[in-house]
């Protein structure tokens, strides 16, 4: 790359800066999920317990619906305004509609109205959400040299896996601080508005930061590409989509799994009280969060292809045995049965964002990726433990949701395999399609080369 790349303090401010809306998206992920049936009983009253969750989960998977659409917009943003507007809007919204689900007042005041604007706050979210990603890894790979991306491109997933361990632990705190009647009452409403703080920290040294030095120089071409809606949805560039969708779906399977779906497994269907379930997959992230920058780091050594495509494999052929594990009961089965989890699942996500930046055109590579991407991390994948938990309801197999598991990874394999080349060290200002000039995976070798240079 011929740009000037920031120095190592600016990076580091970079990386805080992208890391801080990554965490808030899954740390608001954790505390959504764990207070449902307060939030199902502020804003949809009932007689029926089951009603209240089943109303309060719905509305939380509004986000999983908007977030393609997010993508796009932040995607034209960080295209046309760029990397740092994209990161600033998106910040600001996800930390604002996260405080207002904190304040905003119940059925009880507000009567239909109270669900309406919990509805329309989701939205806010999703919108932000979607656009997050993209922009905060382009953020951190645009700034990082060729041989350090895979390391700073494991970032967000890093983040993802501590926010949600945070707010699963703040989560827990509050249960053991507070009665049942004061949880959920009032107590619940304290930890989103943790989000507000934060938010304004990040958009401070966000505000602070220069543009990355790709947007910069390609902002300097009188005859650049200007990004288009339709960037996002053009079938001409079908093997660039296909790849994104394939790698964001399992990435999205394998991190709502992990983060979600895991714990109401323990205690729906292995029968574990919650507060141990929760502490076991805290475990669980916390191992695979110091995997993630590991695997990044390897994918610069090995490649992105070899990387990912050796998670996929590993949940073929262990999605089956890992869920057996689980439900075994044993606390040191389960803490091994999620190790082996995070040593499949860091590869996948680690190169996530780093395929998805490297195998677009400079001046429209958010765009161009944005709608791909959050189409599989989005409803695909936010319906995930839908269908594993169907699939155990089904059968009466607690291994069951590994088949789901290994069906998408096997999928994923295929297309990754077939139709993604080798990105690494590819030079992030070119407009090309990395996939339309390279349709055969690079070999090894030549990426190694192309790294050290």
């Amino acid at each position: 790359m011929s740009t000037h790349l920031p120095s190592r303090s600016e990076q580091r401010r970079i990386a805080f800066a992208c890391i801080i809306g990554n965490f808030l998206e899954y740390f608001e992920f954790a505390l959504y999920g764990f207070f449902a049936v307060a939030i199902g009983a502020t804003f949809f009253p009932s007689d029926d317990p089951s009603t209240e969750l089943l109303q309060s989960l719905a509305v939380f998977g509004v986000a999983f619906l908007l977030r393609p659409v997010g993508g796009v917009v932040f995607g034209l943003i960080g295209d046309r305004i760029g990397r740092r507007a994209s990161l600033s809007i998106s910040i600001t919204m996800m930390s604002l509609a996260t405080a207002a689900i904190g304040l905003l007042p119940g059925y009880d005041t507000l009567g239909v109205w109270a669900p309406i604007l919990l509805v329309l706050i989701r939205c806010i979210q999703g919108l932000s959400v979607g656009g997050e990603w993209g922009a905060s890894s382009a953020f951190l790979i645009e700034t990082a040299g060729p041989g350090l991306r895979g390391q700073r491109g494991s970032y967000p997933s890093m983040a993802a896996a501590i926010g949600f361990v945070g707010g699963s632990l703040l989560s827990l705190g509050f249960g053991l601080a507070f009665t049942a009647e004061q949880l959920n009452s009032w107590g619940w409403r304290i930890p989103f508005l943790v989000a507000l703080p934060l938010g304004l920290l990040g958009l401070y040294i966000r505000r602070k930061l220069e543009d990355t030095p790709v947007f910069r120089q390609i902002e300097q071409q009188d005859d650049r590409p200007k990004a288009r809606l339709r960037d996002a949805i053009d079938l001409r560039n079908w093997r660039p989509l296909l790849v994104t969708f394939g790698f964001s779906w399992i990435c999205g399977v394998g991190l709502y799994y992990l983060t979600s779906y895991v714990v109401n497994y323990l205690t729906a269907t292995v029968k574990l009280p919650r507060t141990e379930a929760a502490l076991l997959v805290a475990i669980g992230l916390g191992i695979y969060a110091v995997l993630c920058p590991i695997a990044g780091r390897l994918s610069d050594r090995f490649g992105r292809r070899r990387t990912i495509i050796f998670g996929c494999i590993g949940h073929v052929v262990l999605a089956v045995p890992v869920f057996l594990l689980l439900g075994s009961g044993n606390a040191v089965l389960i803490v091994l049965a999620l190790i082996v989890y995070a040593i499949m699942q860091a590869p996948i996500n680690a190169n996530t964002s780093l395929i998805m930046i490297e195998i677009f055109p400079a001046g429209t590579r958010l765009t161009n990726g944005s709608l791909a991407f959050n189409l599989g991390v989005g409803p695909p994948s936010g319906f995930g433990p839908l269908v594993a938990a169907a699939l155990v309801a089904g059968t009466g197999l607690t291994f069951s949701p590994g088949f789901f598991l290994a069906g998408v990874a096997l999928f994923s394999l295929v297309v990754l395999y077939f139709l993604m080349p080798e990105t690494a060290g590819r030079d992030l200002t070119l407009e090309h399609d990395a996939v339309q000039d390279q349709r055969r995976p690079a070999r090894l070798d030549k990426t190694r080369e192309t790294a050290r240079g």
